[in-house]
């Protein structure tokens, strides 16, 4: 039995745009239908592209799990990437175990 995290499905997906060079956008933003700012996460591919669906939950998840580390900070924003002091090989079976479920 291995002592690897169970991720749900939306995080397997994240973890993935991650590792080909991703990150999430924890940043204050601006409602264009209420003009109230408040915090958004969005997973952004490496060519700057915003995954639909994907959203501060599952960075709070990857986060929860050492997966992702702060990369980038400033007073209005915070840019997580993947943790890459974790081994590619533990990625790959956080997905194989994921894949069987």
């Amino acid at each position: 039995m291995s002592d690897l995290p169970a991720l749900s499905t939306m995080a397997r997906k994240a973890l993935e745009v991650l590792k080909d060079g991703g990150e999430f956008r924890y940043a204050l933003e601006m409602s264009a239908y209420t003009r109230r700012e408040q915090f958004k996460a969005r997973l952004k591919t490496a060519t700057g592209r915003t995954v639909r669906g994907i959203g501060v939950s599952t960075m709070y998840e990857l986060k929860g799990h050492g997966l992702i580390v702060p990369a980038n900070s400033t007073s209005v924003s915070t840019y997580y990437r993947w943790n890459s002091s974790h081994s590619s090989s533990q990625a790959d079976e956080i997905n194989k175990c994921g894949s069987q479920g």
